[in-house]
């Protein structure tokens, strides 16, 4: 938060809120050991530092349709920055695509994407290629089966970690 550290209550709270976005105010602040105000007084301020960026549901795809989930490794032909921005600018377009990271080393980009089927995966990709946003290879990766999924960023041993330093 600009110019402040954050506390163990703090890290308390930001870990409690990763697990359970719905936690009542009054269940969060008896969990960190608060009263009520301090508890939503602390919240207001992790908030409005944008610590928080949002409350979400994790949806169980797998209970609502079957799909495949796809990781796509891809390098670009060009490496300028207009070049980047085309393609990201078009990624962030096609909603399959539900998660886009920019990588450093052998690879450009890695991308997560949920299809109904492999034909429907080879579909955006296919359409991705006839944009000419500069694709030179990528490389298809289907899951067969989710080892750890992702349940919250771990603050206490990260930021115990950073003040090791």
């Amino acid at each position: 938060m600009a110019g402040e550290k954050l506390d163990a209550m703090d890290v308390k709270i930001l870990s409690i809120l990763q697990k359970n976005g719905r936690a009542k105010k009054v269940e969060l602040a008896s969990a960190v050991g608060l009263s009520l105000s301090s508890c939503w007084d602390r919240l207001q301020r992790l908030e409005n530092a944008g610590l928080v960026r949002g409350y979400h549901a994790e949806i169980d795809i797998a209970r609502l349709i079957k799909s495949e989930i796809i990781f796509t490794t891809l390098t670009l032909q060009y490496h300028t920055r207009a070049h980047f921005i085309r393609f990201e600018q078009a990624v962030k377009n096609i909603p399959e695509i539900i998660a886009c990271h920019a990588v450093g080393g052998g690879i450009d980009y890695i991308l997560q994407i949920v299809v109904l089927s492999i034909s429907h995966y080879q579909d955006i990709m296919d359409d991705l290629l006839s944009r000419e946003i500069g694709i030179s290879v990528y490389f298809t990766y289907v899951v067969t089966k989710a080892v750890k999924r992702y349940e919250g960023y771990p603050l206490a041993e990260l930021l115990d970690f950073e003040g090791k330093q």
